[in-house]
Parts: C-alpha cells; sequence; structure tokens
C-alpha cells in the first residue's frame, strides 16, 4: 500500500448530536492532517446504531461506485469498544476520547491535532483511487446524524 492522505472531513447531518469543525488541511509540503474538534452533545448510548457505506472512484475525479465493504453495523458502545480493539493506537493522540468501556458516551469535546490519515489501519487489498465513507448514526432505523470522509490512495508505484 503506498501514501494515504484525508481529502476532506464533513458533518452532513445531525448537529444536535455532533458538533464537528474538523478540517483537512496541508500540514506541510507532503503532510495532509486532520484538525479541529468533535463535539458531541448528547449522551451517546445503545440506542445508537452505528454504520457505514463505501464508495470508491479508481480515476479520482468525483465519480464514486458503491463498494462492497463495511464495517458491521453496531450500537455506538459496542462499535467504539471493536474500534478500541482494532484501532486504539491510530487514536491515542486525540484528547479528551471516550475510555475503553464507557457506555452511555458522555457529551464531551474530542481534540484531533495534526492528525495524519492512519494508512497502517486500511487493508492491502483497497485500490488506489479516492475513497469515500459515510459513517451514520441511526436510531430505530431513521438516519439522524451522516458524516462523510473522503480519502485518496496512492500506489507505491506512482
Amino acid at each position: 500500500m503506498g501514501n494515504i492522505d484525508f481529502e476532506r472531513f464533513d458533518q452532513l447531518s445531525g448537529d444536535n448530536v455532533y458538533n464537528s469543525s474538523l478540517r483537512v488541511r496541508k500540514y506541510n509540503r507532503t503532510m495532509v492532517t486532520l484538525n479541529g474538534t468533535l463535539q458531541v452533545v448528547v449522551p451517546l448510548n445503545k440506542s445508537f446504531m452505528i454504520s457505514t457505506d463505501f464508495f470508491h472512484s479508481s480515476r479520482g475525479n468525483q465519480q464514486f461506485n458503491h463498494y462492497p465493504v463495511k464495517l458491521p453495523t453496531r450500537h455506538v458502545c459496542e462499535f467504539m469498544d471493536n474500534f478500541y480493539a482494532d484501532y486504539s493506537e491510530h487514536v491515542k493522540d486525540m484528547i479528551n476520547m471516550p475510555e475503553r468501556g464507557e457506555c452511555p458516551i458522555r457529551p464531551r469535546t474530542i481534540y484531533v491535532v495534526n492528525k495524519p490519515f492512519p494508512k497502517e489501519a486500511v487493508p492491502p487489498f483497497f485500490p488506489p483511487g479516492l475513497w469515500k465513507v459515510h459513517l451514520i448514526n441511526s436510531i430505530q432505523n431513521v438516519e439522524i446524524v451522516r458524516f462523510e470522509i473522503i480519502a485518496k490512495v496512492n500506489n507505491d508505484l506512482l
């Protein structure tokens, strides 16, 4: 796997649940990072279900096709437990993250400072191109929050 950079991080809906100021910025000539805050406005309990959708643009031209991979749909506490089990080393430098096993997750502001994309967290079978991930929060099958993360995967040969 080559290099992976954030392109965008947007909160598309759900300002009453989260308030995101996360933005992608150029850190230096060779690095792009994520910076800002993610405010959890309300307690997040087991009624909040987290699901994902992945989209791929092989040419990087914003023409995305749905990609047949997703993280398992889980309630927020189980999602975070699995997230910590698999990716805790990639978020240990983020400030004020929920404690492992915390449920419900209490309101807080999480600080993200100069965070490059954790390319080691991405399986090697993801092809190069532009990737769009929707991270969706639902209650009783009704979508209440949607985040959109776009990242660019470059092959080592490019």
